[in-house]
């Protein structure tokens, strides 16, 4: 029984040590070749006229912020554009109890423009909310004076939220599927 206690006692102390060390490696982060900012941007091919493709991103934009008025900044039908800006937040690693804790709020800026039988997103002006600016480039300079490793942590976060911003604009630019009213 003592061994038993001393192998369990063992194995729980190498696991907690092994979470203590635990090293995350940065997502490859797109990165804007002109302004050498952290920039999202895809061109989906998708049926529609400029104006349903338009409609269809304003129902999209309702169902994925929490407080879509607040979000979007413009919307111009005659341009097929929509822009603004939003937040989500970030948190750090979970503790020896899995409990996260707030690492902070990110804030970025968005563009969704319609034109015929296409569109395109861009995400850019990535920052962490604080009382300065502060750009999420620097998460990416490991020669950086105050670097940590858990930015690679927080990079993973953001872009894991910017693929899923993505994944959810494609699914809900889809044309609807028209139900049947035979009866």
């Amino acid at each position: 029984m003592r061994k038993l206690s001393i192998i369990f006692l063992i194995t729980g102390l190498s696991l907690l040590a092994s979470a203590q060390t635990t090293t995350y490696t940065a997502p490859k982060m797109p990165i804007d070749s002109n302004t050498k900012k952290i920039t999202y941007v895809e061109v989906i091919t998708q049926t529609g006229t400029k104006d349903t493709l338009f409609n269809r991103a304003i129902e999209w934009c309702n169902k994925f912020f929490k407080n879509a008025q607040s979000a979007t900044t413009t919307r111009n039908k005659d341009d097929g554009k929509i822009a603004g800006t939003y937040r989500f937040k970030v948190f750090n690693p979970p503790d020896k109890d899995g409990l996260k804790t707030d690492a902070g709020v990110i804030s970025y800026s968005f563009m969704i423009e319609s034109k015929e039988n296409k569109y395109r997103y861009k995400i850019t002006d990535l920052n962490l909310k604080g009382l300065s600016y502060y750009p999420l480039e620097r998460w990416l300079d490991v020669k950086e004076q105050s670097y940590s490793p858990l930015w690679n942590y927080y990079l993973i976060q953001v872009d894991d939220y910017m693929k899923e911003f993505g994944k959810s604009l494609k699914a809900g630019m889809k044309a609807a599927k028209k139900v049947s009213d035979d009866w």
